[in-house]
């Protein structure tokens, strides 16, 4: 979500105009839900998918008409067999788009690009807003705790609930979707190692926030963790003192040792970590499991650790791990929304 925004900012500074194509309503069985969002240039798709496909494909259409004429708009398409509207599809269902128009000129949406790539950097939520029932030129605008309002939007907005995902309001006889922009937990990756180094990379390819933490200095570099958007040198027996996790965060333990896992799993479960993962062979999680039984945690307290860390697909190498583990991370956000 990140480098679509980046890509906005890019085509600004080209002086090239864009459209920003939003899934705003699905129902039934479609390629992607409300909020999936893709960027189009006049050359064509840019950053993002709306599903691919037929959909994507006639978006895309749409999208660089847009950019040429200039005027925002609605559209609707109808993904089932048999309908005079439909799209050749049997996949079923209905998926509504917004096609906001953005020019390069408009120093409104170079404001407003600019403040969510901050958010982004902050790891802060914001959300952005489009008035979706307009035919031409709409209102266009950004919320976030930390700002208030941006943009030419209603103040009445302001006073709304503002939540994850995609909701509606109406101001006024408009149409505004509000979309919240950023999955806000962090992911400690704790240790260093060929695991963690493979893992990174991917969990940020999927917007996840991800800290690295190790007790050893030198394992913690930009050249060794170029994505790592923090890396933090911490006592691997008192995270307390450096880190605070919350229940929107991820713990991933793959340390060099048995007992900096042990460690480190008794403080993770005295946490709300959304999730809790803990890398080892059947060997070393039995002995995990039992010494945290003699340390007076209860079996349905050992439970909220995932381990072994990651899908069951026979992983080996740290690659394979990596892809597991990022499995797991994406199947365990679905559910936290």
């Amino acid at each position: 979500m990140k480098e679509l925004f980046l890509q906005i900012i890019k085509a600004i500074r080209q002086k090239e105009d864009t459209v920003l194509v939003t899934v705003i309503e699905s129902s039934g069985s479609t390629p992607r839900g409300a909020g999936a969002q893709m960027l189009v240039g006049k050359s064509g798709r840019i950053n993002g998918t709306i599903g691919g496909g037929a959909v994507e494909f006639r978006g895309e259409k749409i999208a660089k008409e847009i950019v040429k004429s200039h005027l925002s708009r609605t559209e609707k398409f109808i993904l089932a067999p048999n309908d005079v509207a439909d799209l050749g599809m049997i996949c079923g269902g209905d998926v509504e788009l917004f096609f906001q128009y953005l020019s390069w000129q408009d120093a409104n949406v170079q404001e407003i690009c600019g403040e969510i790539i901050r958010h982004f950097e902050c790891n802060q939520q914001c959300w952005l807003i489009m008035e979706v029932n307009a035919e031409g030129v709409n209102d266009f605008g950004l919320y976030s705790q930390k700002n208030g309002l941006l943009g030419d939007i209603p103040a009445e907005l302001e006073k709304m609930q503002f939540k994850t995902g995609l909701s509606k309001a109406v101001v006024d006889g408009k149409v505004y979707s509000i979309a919240s922009l950023l999955q806000t937990g962090k992911v400690f990756v704790f240790g260093g190692g060929h695991v963690a180094q493979a893992v990174i990379p991917i969990l940020k390819t999927l917007d996840f926030y991800c800290v690295v933490l190790d007790d050893r200095e030198h394992f913690l570099t930009e050249s060794i963790f170029p994505d790592a958007d923090q890396r933090m040198v911490i006592d691997l027996g008192n995270i307390d003192a450096s880190i605070q996790i919350t229940e929107a965060d991820y713990a991933i333990v793959m340390t060099r040792g048995h007992q900096f896992d042990f460690l480190l799993a008794k403080q993770l479960l005295n946490t709300p970590a959304h999730y809790i993962g803990v890398m080892g062979s059947k060997q070393k999680i039995a002995t995990q499991i039992r010494k945290l039984k003699e340390c007076s945690f209860s079996m349905s307290d050992i439970a909220r650790i995932n381990m072994p860390i990651g899908l069951k697909i026979k992983a080996e190498t740290p690659a394979e791990l990596a892809i597991s583990v990022a499995g797991e991370l994406i199947e365990k956000r679905a559910t936290a929304k």
